[in-house]
């Protein structure tokens, strides 16, 4: 009877194991290069980094370490990519972020010389070619992807521009920014998120979710809800509230819904035409037997320690909602709150940096895994 239940024991894990779905490989890069000679490796402080495809086979990638920064460009040619242009700072001229700009220029937001620390937009050698002031507040729900079009905010009120030299005044209005596109900005104004063409057409409206009173002893306070939006090529949003995530048409109609990664990011890449998406999450990860220790010192008012302990990062198909792409490290990170992987305009290559290596990716032509 044991040999009989046995030998059936066997063969449902033989049944279960033909069952189980082939593993996906590791990715592999078809570029690396390395960037552990631009940063001193003898201090044991993870550097900052973050990086921008520029054009489809060009990219900007900056490294900073105690008090040097690096800023260089690249181009993906045929064999490694080619350093077309490099820039080395002292003292604390950091570079927050990078976007990509028209022509294959690259703007650095926050500047990299100098003292008054306006934005910069640099050529594809990064010889700078203009300034935007700081108080524009380049970032990213103020600027499009192309960076052609961003916008300035200034409290209640916002102004459009192009980036030409000079640059020129486009629009104006009233309320939040949440997104700008070269075709249009969506804005938070009433309660309600606004789409506006350029031209200043109407394009679509839809009002916010109505948040939850929370009470403190006799008080009772109501948070404002200020959606996360991002333009998907011309005509979708990309919604991120709490644990939805969506695609919207620009009267809030829930096209597409979602999984919602895992861990925490400030930004995320897409291609141009916003049919593939990129996250760049950070990630926490520990065992059971520690996460309860934690939530009991929680208990008792104490902070708990919630430093991400690795990094993900992860592309999407925006109209079939299956992964294109996935990366995953628990070791070798830097710094977190910047953008540490980005995709190129075409949604072909993915760009990822650590502390010591920049790879790049080539993406399947058709998403297919779950």
């Amino acid at each position: 009877m044991k040999a009989a239940l046995k030998l059936c024991f066997l063969s449902h894990l033989m049944a279960t194991a033909v069952l189980l779905p082939a593993q996906e490989p590791p990715p592999r890069p078809v570029y690396r290069v390395d960037l552990s000679k631009l940063v001193s490796q003898e201090l044991n402080i993870n550097p900052a980094g973050t990086l921008a495809f520029l054009t489809q086979d060009t990219l900007a990638v900056s490294i900073c370490r105690n008090t040097r920064c690096y800023l260089e460009s690249l181009h993906l040619g045929a064999g490694k990519p080619r350093s077309t242009g490099r820039i080395t700072t002292d003292g604390f001229h950091a570079v927050v972020d990078l976007f990509r700009a028209p022509d294959s220029r690259v703007i650095a937001s926050n500047g990299i010389t100098g003292v008054e620390r306006n934005a910069v937009v640099l050529d594809s050698r990064l010889r700078e070619v203009a300034q935007i002031p700081n108080a524009t507040g380049i970032r990213p729900s103020c600027i499009s992807t192309t960076g052609e079009t961003f916008v300035n905010q200034t409290k209640n009120r916002w102004v459009a521009y192009k980036m030409d030299h000079p640059l020129q005044r486009i629009l104006e209005g009233a309320g939040l920014v949440l997104s700008v596109s070269d075709h249009g900005v969506a804005y938070l104004d009433e309660g309600a998120v606004h789409i506006e063409g350029l031209d200043g057409a109407p394009l679509g409206s839809f009002a916010t979710a109505v948040p939850r009173s929370l009470t403190f002893g006799s008080i009772a306070i109501t948070p404002k809800v200020v959606p996360t939006l991002r333009f998907l090529g011309r005509d979708r949003l990309w919604s991120e509230s709490g644990s939805d995530v969506q695609i919207l048409d620009f009267n809030g109609k829930i096209i597409q819904t979602l999984d919602k990664p895992d861990g925490w990011g400030f930004r995320i890449g897409q291609s141009s035409d916003g049919g593939r998406i990129l996250y760049d999450r950070h990630t926490r990860h520990i065992p059971l037997a520690q996460r309860i220790k934690e939530e009991e010192i929680a208990k008792m008012g104490v902070g708990a320690d919630e430093e991400p302990n690795g990094e993900m990062v992860l592309v999407i198909d925006t109209k079939t909602g299956k992964k294109c792409f996935e990366w995953s490290s628990q070791t070798n990170l830097l710094v977190v709150s910047q953008y540490h992987a980005d995709i190129d305009p075409s949604g072909r290559l993915v760009a990822i940096m650590t502390p010591t290596t920049l790879s790049i990716y080539k993406l399947p032509e058709v998403c297919g895994f779950n």
